[in-house]
């Protein structure tokens, strides 16, 4: 039963780098009517910790109360960080650690700080949490951008206005000249690229 519920949080989890991941029950153990209970985790959002489970078996459910630690990989800062600053791979460096006593925030993902800005001064060593950080704007709401459509056959561009900020490679919504609101890719250069 204990691998079934590691199977179930492992599964919430999906993180790459794990190095270890224990479960304690905090309550006692539960004894179920049946070999294969259906077990849910009950938090989606929650990796680690204080968890509860639901426990579907033969039509009645139980509810588990858990403890998840986690050994892991998470990103910390490699030097001082200005606010302001588009953060780089030279800004961070992954550490191993108890993740279940970092802050829940705590980033594990190097795709959700690279090219993030800091949104205040984070100090060397730091761990990198997400209310960090914010997307770095390429076009803000409000601005009128180049607009590229693409066709078969055909390439028309014109301006429009954002309706929202947009980063690199979001999709946001673009108000056309014409008073049409279309949704459209952010570029590298900048400009949202609409495929009709």
């Amino acid at each position: 039963m204990k691998k079934q519920i590691k199977d179930v949080v492992l599964q919430q989890l999906s993180i790459k780098e794990i190095d270890s991941l224990d479960i304690k029950y905090l309550s006692t153990k539960p004894i179920f009517k049946c070999d294969f209970p259906v077990f849910t985790l009950l938090n989606k959002s929650k990796y680690w910790g204080n968890m509860t489970l639901s426990a579907q078996c033969n039509k009645t459910t139980q509810y588990i109360q858990i403890y998840v630690s986690v050994i892991g990989k998470y990103f910390v800062a490699n030097q001082p960080i200005s606010a302001g600053t588009q953060i780089t791979e030279d800004h961070i460096k992954m550490r191993s650690g108890q993740l279940d006593q970092l802050p829940a925030s705590v980033i594990i993902d190097k795709a959700e700080i690279i090219n993030k800005i800091a949104i205040r001064n984070i100090n060397n060593e730091e761990p990198l949490k997400s209310a960090m950080l914010q997307k770095n704007w390429r076009i803000k709401a409000g601005q009128i951008v180049k607009v590229m459509i693409n066709g078969d056959g055909y390439l028309i561009a014109t301006n429009g206005k954002a309706l929202s900020n947009g980063a690199l490679d979001d999709l946001i919504n673009i108000k056309l000249q014409s008073g049409n609101i279309v949704e459209g890719l952010v570029t590298e250069q900048g400009i949202t690229i609409l495929n009709k």
